[in-house]
């Protein structure tokens, strides 16, 4: 007898005797476990028929052999292509006819064989991760899905969902947690882990009682969920954290990486079926874990929102390619085939190139806006269809881009910007619904979340097109955008200065302008107007900088580091780029110390009295000093976090992560390269440092203060230079209570050179900090 459900999809997984598991959580509460019927295909092609003849024929001899045809499927840079489809009656056995195929025969060519299950469920049914959806069900067989919710709206209702939240009472990498807090709802409950039994036991009556949907635990993947299945495996006691009890959980291995350059560490992994587990300390999302944005990753790109929290933001917008390419009927190849064509050499050099940088004049100024472009890479992939099977490609219509006038083919919609145009119009409607919001709108928290998720989907977007992971990607694409990005850039640039503006700084999709008396959002909005006409793209206005002080580049002081700044905008916020307190690796003391400098600096409301403050910052950083050296800092405060890039004995030279490394393993305490490590700065032979997590804490006298000192002069430096500190002088006058006045005036300028006044209106009160 067939009945009707109208629910969300909650989590879908592959079965070998159900096909699909697909859990609903209902409009009533309920909580469903139903199964779906899903047959499953791939496809080889080859330059030889003759060699899918051959595999044909294998399988045809197997006992209850996959059902077979021939067809022709469109490959998006070969066109259409003759394939022999292999069907399978569930996903789990597609993968074993795949890798038993892949194992015996070379030279074939395979497409929609390996695709994350969510990701295909979703492209083949409409259907997306917590989608509300209506379903006629029999019995527990799913016979009909309609899908009611689409991932491009912006608002959407989410079921009540229960949420069990662990933490506990210390970083187990470093020392062993004396107990676990777990919070359900309204009530609190602590379990002790000095009785592994009790621990166990305790925690599966809680899931038991519960019955959670989602888990956010710290460090439930690097600790917790494996402390638990060993405590299990040791008393021969049953443990299984699913909702789903047919299955055992998921346990993926650690990993490291490398992205942009950079090597990056992800633990090991526990993912379950039926509900969520989130670590919040392994999830790759940048601003820290948000529930609300790992929903809206895995709404838009269709990835379960278990792997949605940890991947990078690149695997999303992968996911989101594949999935309207099955939705296109558009094969999907196992790796990426397509190359770059070869050109001279200076076709490269002048296709080859980054974003613009136009480096600020270094100093403080007043009155200056920051005018971003809205997603501007995105914009332009989007509204230039660049795509890698468009770019470098001829056709009825095309544009060319700027300077090497690569063709970009405009005949049909490419992949990419199908892709992008529904993502970014509706971040660009989520913005402006929460700038009409206020402060105390409930609706803010889960908005914001929704718009970073979309923000980094975008980001990557532009940086994947190059990237050899990337199916449908190809270096073409990525340098078509840049050399339009460039050009729009200089367009804005030239129409600021059109305009009477000075143009002050300008970075990729950003520029800072100036004109006297401009200081509210009207001044600049012609500006806006004509650089909107002259790109085709969005540019909005950031904000209006009170103040904005632009620090020199460290090699050459005349000009201008391109992203290190901080500033006040007109109300009465701040923004920091490139400081100190941005940086992973400084120690919280320096981090709270420039903080409330600049906080001192953001309490003038008269731009010409800024320099009056450096008397005030001045006893404030002696305020700091003088706690260390009266040994009052909290010792977890002076801790600096540094990277690992590869093993320790593979450094050549002296490293501060080496060395602790070092130490933390000859303690037994395990560290992979892509992670920090924990360490303080000591005396002794350099690399002076020891790993912080030690079993023997760290005494005071061992503690190297100079070297703080003189991180601290140095940070605090970049946030006094504006206003005519130079770093002799800071250290100087914290270190000493004094500095030595010049004798002789710079540039010859005489007149301005007073020793007298010079020394009592500035330098006198300096002497002395009492």
């Amino acid at each position: 007898m067939s009945h009707e459900i109208i629910g969300w999809l909650f989590s879908v997984y592959p079965d070998q005797e159900e096909g699909a598991v697909v859990w609903i959580i209902s409009d009533d509460g309920v909580r469903y476990r139903l199964s779906y019927p899903y047959p499953t295909s791939f496809y080889l092609a080859a330059r030889d028929i003759s060699r899918l003849q051959e595999v044909s024929k294998y399988l045809s001899g197997w006992r209850n052999p996959p059902e077979m045809q021939f067809k022709t499927k469109k490959d998006l840079f070969k066109g259409r292509l003759q394939v022999l489809e292999i069907q399978s009656r569930d996903p789990i056995t597609q993968q074993n006819v795949f890798y038993n195929i892949q194992k015996r025969f070379k030279y074939l060519q395979f497409y929609n064989a390996k695709i994350p299950f969510s990701v295909r469920f979703g492209g083949e049914t409409g259907s997306f991760p917590m989608a509300k959806c209506r379903l006629t069900v029999n019995e527990k067989t799913i016979t009909g899905m309609e899908v009611l919710d689409s991932p491009w709206n912006i608002s959407y209702d989410l079921p009540q969902m229960r949420e069990l939240i662990i933490e506990p009472d210390s970083d187990p990498t470093y020392a062993e947690p004396k107990y676990i807090t777990l919070k359900t709802g309204e009530s609190t409950r602590r379990l002790k882990t000095s009785d592994d039994r009790s621990l166990l036991l305790g925690f599966v009556e809680i899931m038991d009682s519960y019955d959670p949907d989602v888990i956010i635990a710290a460090y439930g993947d690097k600790w917790l969920f494996p402390l638990l299945a060993k405590i299990a495996k040791h008393f021969q006691l049953e443990f299984n954290p699913n909702r789903d009890s047919k299955k055992e959980p998921l346990i993926k291995d650690e990993l490291t990486y490398n992205s942009y350059g950079q090597v990056h560490f992800r633990a090991a992994q526990t993912l379950l079926y039926g509900r969520w587990h989130v670590d919040p300390g392994n999830a790759v999302m940048t601003g820290g874990f948000n529930i609300h944005a790992a929903i809206e990753m895995a709404r838009v790109s269709g990835v379960d929102v278990q792997i949605a929290s940890r991947n990078s933001p690149g695997a999303g917008f992968t996911a989101m390619q594949i999935r309207q390419a099955l939705r296109w009927g558009v094969l999907v190849p196992l790796k990426k085939r397509q190359t770059e064509p070869f050109r001279p050499l200076m076709a490269l050099n002048d296709s080859d190139g980054g974003g613009l940088v136009y480096h600020p004049l270094p100093g403080l100024h007043p009155n200056v806006a920051e005018l971003d472009f809205f997603s501007m890479y995105p914009s332009i992939m989007a509204g230039w269809n660049i795509s890698g099977e468009t770019a470098g490609e001829a056709g009825i219509t095309i544009r060319n881009t700027p300077r090497s006038q690569m063709p970009i083919n405009q005949d049909s919609p490419g992949l990419v910007a199908t892709v992008l145009k529904p993502l970014l119009e509706k971040r660009k409607l989520a913005k402006a619904m929460l700038g009409a919001m206020t402060a105390d709108d409930p609706r803010r928290e889960y908005l914001k979340g929704a718009i970073d998720g979309l923000k980094w989907l975008g980001y990557v977007s532009f940086g994947y097109q190059g990237h050899a992971h990337n199916l449908y990607g190809r270096i073409l694409a990525h340098e078509a955008i840049c050399a339009i990005g460039r050009e729009m850039l200089v367009r804005a640039i030239e129409a600021a200065q059109d305009y009477g503006f000075k143009v002050l700084a300008a970075n990729t999709d950003s520029v800072f302008v100036q004109k006297k008396e401009a200081t509210s959002p009207e001044d600049f909005q012609p500006l806006m107007d004509e650089i909107n006409l002259r790109t085709g793209l969005n540019i909005e206005l950031e904000g209006i900088f009170h103040w904005i002080a632009f620090l020199p580049s460290k090699i050459n002081p005349r000009i201008g580091a391109s992203n290190r700044y901080f500033g006040k905008f007109y109300d009465g916020k701040l923004k920091v780029r490139g400081m100190a307190q941005r940086r992973a690796d400084t120690p919280t003391w320096i981090t709270n110390a420039e903080k409330e400098v600049i906080s001192l600096l953001a309490s003038e409301t008269t731009f010409e009295r800024l320099h009056e403050h450096v008397l005030p910052a001045l006893v404030i950083i002696h305020r700091y000093v003088k706690e260390l050296n009266d040994e009052k800092v909290l010792m977890d405060d002076l801790v600096t976090h540094k990277k690992l890039s590869r093993e320790p004995d593979e450094y050549k030279g002296k490293s501060d992560a080496a060395k602790a490394a070092q130490q933390l393993r000859a303690a037994g305490i395990n560290v992979r390269v892509g992670q920090r490590i924990p360490m303080v700065y000591v005396l002794g032979e350099k690399p002076g440092v020891i790993a912080w997590g030690l079993p023997v804490p760290i005494q005071w006298d061992r503690i190297d203060k100079d070297r703080y000192r003189t991180l601290m002069i140095r940070a605090i430096h970049q946030v006094l230079q504006p206003i005519g500190m130079s770093e002799t002088d800071l250290s100087s006058l914290v270190i000493g209570g004094a500095r030595q006045l010049e004798l002789w005036p710079q540039n010859d300028n005489w007149e301005e050179f007073e020793a007298d006044s010079l020394a009592n209106d500035l330098f006198g009160p300096y002497l002395s900090f009492e």
